[in-house]
């Protein structure tokens, strides 16, 4: 195929959507940032029907044209690393890490202050295996974008999952000094001092985490009936995940926070109706099913899930 004909649409006709919005661009003729938007869903449309090697051709026509300009001010510069960050995050998508690092890194070279950039550098490294690495672009994107909350706790689990404990309590604190009521920061610090430092009064922490009951969202809402259950408050867990669940009654995973507190009150007709619940609004797909199981975990803990996993296949006969 010669590269008139990679400019042709599928049918033989004239460029594509994507091509020809490119175009527009490296004209001049409208300012990327106008339509940066459209030119990410169409480069990810055409890449799905296979030209991923149009796709970064296009991109790179366009990144030629800011290249060559002269006295670059702010605007083109982020103009420049979005293209960059574009092309990497395609990659990136396809698996192709190490060509995805390649353009990620000229994305941060371009603009070392857009975050962004940091955080799918990480992605890819995180792809290749390169944990210090991830680390690295991680805490570059904490120190650009300090309010970007998510980073704090991605890196608090890379930190816990590779035993780096001391990494993992900073980055902790770090993040509640600036958010000091930061449920899912509250939660893991408290659990990480119940493992490991029992010498450490948690319960300061736990009234702080408890302080908070409005305007949660799915994963916080399990996280502080967890804690109102280590509190003993069985009855207040069940009071607030009921009110909770009337503002989203199509969250799944509530019924299993429900269902567990029912075991643990001896409650086992509502906890088999709680699991009924849940399996009928997942509609009984296994997958799904396991995938809201998975979250229960990280919070309740996998002895908490696997019994839960127990009662459904009993129940309602799912695979072991």
């Amino acid at each position: 195929m010669d590269a008139s004909d990679k400019d042709k649409g599928e049918n033989g006709g004239g460029p594509t959507d994507f091509q020809a919005l490119c175009a527009k661009v490296i004209s001049l003729e409208v300012p990327y940032e106008d339509v940066a938007e459209r030119i990410e869903d169409l480069a990810y449309l055409e890449q799905g029907r296979g030209d991923l090697e149009g796709v970064v051709g296009q991109l790179e026509r366009v990144a030629h044209v800011f290249e060559s300009l002269r006295n670059k001010n702010e605007e083109v510069s982020r103009d420049l690393a979005q293209v960059y960050l574009l092309i990497g995050q395609i990659y990136q998508f396809t698996g192709m890490y190490g060509d995805s690092i390649e353009w990620l890194n000229k994305s941060v070279i371009v603009d070392d202050m857009y975050p962004v950039s940091y955080h799918s550098l990480a992605v890819s490294y995180q792809g290749i295996g390169d944990t210090a690495s991830a680390v690295k672009s991680l805490e570059q994107e904490v120190t650009v974008a300090p309010g970007n909350y998510y980073t704090y706790l991605l890196l608090a689990g890379i930190y816990e999952k590779n035993g780096m404990d001391s990494e993992f309590e900073g980055v902790l604190k770090r993040l509640l000094e600036r958010d000091p009521d930061n449920i899912q920061g509250l939660h893991r610090l408290i659990r990480h001092y119940e493992r490991y430092a029992a010498q450490v009064d948690v319960e300061l922490l736990r009234h702080r985490l408890l302080g908070r009951a409005e305007g949660l969202s799915r994963i916080e809402a399990v996280i502080r009936a967890y804690h109102l259950c280590r509190a003993g408050r069985h009855g207040e867990a069940l009071g607030f995940l009921n009110q909770w669940s009337g503002g989203a009654p199509h969250v799944s995973i509530i019924h299993l926070a429900k269902a567990h507190i029912y075991g643990l009150t001896h409650q086992y007709s509502k906890k088999r109706h709680e699991l009924s619940l849940f399996k009928e609004k997942n509609h009984g797909r296994d997958d799904v099913m396991e995938i809201k199981m998975q979250e229960f975990a990280s919070v309740f803990g996998e002895g908490a899930a696997e019994k839960l996993r127990q009662r459904l296949r009993v129940a309602y006969m799912m695979p072991a």
